[in-house]
């Protein structure tokens, strides 16, 4: 699904369910990916299962800066994409 077509439904889901059930569905899915990893480190679940959470939570992630400011979320993301590739090469070099 294109960037905009998911941005245009996670604006129906917030108007569907409203901002404060989609953070709180945040907080749950997070939890569900804390646990999968967790759980998956010890053998005790599958990569699938841990692939299904992260979807989850990728998926309230930009449920969520599409309430606050889907561009603001895309700058912050692209400065802290620099800082990592910055930091790594400066570490690189070291």
């Amino acid at each position: 699904m294109e960037k905009q077509d998911r941005i245009d439904l996670y604006k129906e889901a917030l108007e569907k369910w409203g901002e404060e059930a989609q953070v709180n569905m945040l907080n749950e899915e997070l939890g569900e990916l804390i646990t999968a990893v967790a759980q998956f480190k010890r053998g005790r679940t599958s990569h699938h299962d841990v692939m299904t959470e992260l979807a989850d939570v990728f998926i309230m992630v930009e449920q969520i800066a599409t309430m606050m400011n889907y561009d603001d979320f895309e700058k912050e993301l692209e400065r802290k994409l620099i800082r990592l590739r910055d930091d790594k090469l400066r570490n690189d070099n070291d």
